[in-house]
């Protein structure tokens, strides 16, 4: 699933729905889940429904159902032409100015 035409809000609420799903696949409850990831049981409620959580909360959660790795990729420079090739062979250190 791709989400360029998504709120921000549409891929919170899409992602906390999928983790939402691999909790019920994995037969815990909502308490279950809070005290594996050493989170609050209203954070699970939160991130599930879509209404946020701190980017570290929605790691713990991930790593308490097994989905860790689904974030290996996440923000990965993969170069699609022959140009990005090259730009990231001399990686920038800074942005530059614009003025």
């Amino acid at each position: 699933m791709r989400f360029d035409f998504y709120t921000p809000s549409e891929i919170s609420k899409s992602l906390g729905k999928r983790l939402k799903q691999q909790r019920l696949y994995q037969n815990l409850t909502q308490v279950e889940l809070a005290q594996r990831a050493g989170i609050g049981l209203s954070t699970v409620c939160r991130i599930e429904s879509g209404e946020g959580g701190t980017l570290d909360n929605v790691i713990r959660y991930a790593m308490s159902v097994g989905l860790v790795n689904e974030f290996a990729d996440l923000f990965a420079n993969n170069p699609k032409t022959i140009d990005e090739v090259i730009a990231q062979k001399t990686s920038r250190k800074r942005a530059s100015s614009k003025l």
